[in-house]
């Protein structure tokens, strides 16, 4: 079964790690196009700062299995990321999510509003079924009246121990994950500040074991092995 890896880590003050013209923007980019196309790497990846707080760097990695990445992280995953402690902080995540195959295009998308929402570890079916469900029904009822929305993609973590952000070091979630990608910037700003996100935020706070939110938008660059870098 495919599966996507889903990273956060913090940026190092000072450095652009998106502008490719520096040598952290350089770090960034050599490692990405350098992992799609070795033996075993992941099918695409997508990586961007946080709009709103630049030091959050996001990545996702396509994969074709949970076992292919364990697999490329045994044999040439240290090597690729021998220079990662040069611009990023120790600290953040690397966990694992299940998307609608709509992902890529959200991704891939001008900019990407981010929903990220934390709930108890362990969430039983009935959970996790029904905060699908709510946005399924929000979906049917509230995306015509957003403009400029290109893709809409949702799904759960894999793993039930993500670090929760501004939580107490311990404090462990599983997460429900929706991203919305928008073919301009207004577009996602009008969205942002919609009656129609404040419902969907609504609908997902009212979900059993519910604990916190993110919401936050990045402006993704793309590679993929069959392709070149999308800006």
């Amino acid at each position: 079964m495919s599966a996507t890896e889903i990273g956060c880590m913090r940026v190092k003050p000072s450095l652009d790690v998106m502008n490719e013209d520096t040598p952290e923007g350089q770090i960034l980019s050599k490692l990405y196009n350098y992992v799609v196309v070795a033996p075993g790497g992941p099918l695409r990846v997508s990586w961007g700062v946080e709009v709103e707080d630049p030091s959050y760097l996001w990545a996702f990695f396509d994969w074709d299995s949970l076992e292919a990445h364990e697999s490329f992280a045994r044999t040439l995953g240290q090597e690729a990321v021998k220079d990662l402690p040069k611009i990023l902080t120790r600290g953040g995540f690397t966990k694992h999510i299940t998307a609608t195959p709509s992902l890529p295009a959200a991704l891939q998308s001008t900019v990407t509003q981010v929903v990220l929402a934390y709930f108890a570890s362990n969430p039983s079916p009935t959970v996790a079924d029904a905060a699908i469900a709510r946005l399924k029904d929000w979906e049917e009822n509230e995306i015509e009246k957003v403009l400029g929305m290109e893709a809409l993609s949702y799904g759960w973590g894999l793993e039930k121990d993500l670090p929760v952000r501004g939580g107490s070091a311990d404090q462990r979630a599983s997460i429900f994950l929706s991203v919305f990608g928008f073919d301009d910037v207004d577009a996602q700003r009008d969205f942002r500040e919609s009656l129609s996100l404040e419902k969907l935020l609504g609908r997902i706070q009212a979900t059993e074991g519910f604990v916190k939110l993110e919401v936050f938008s990045v402006c993704f660059r793309s590679t993929s092995r069959h392709s070149e870098t999308l800006l």
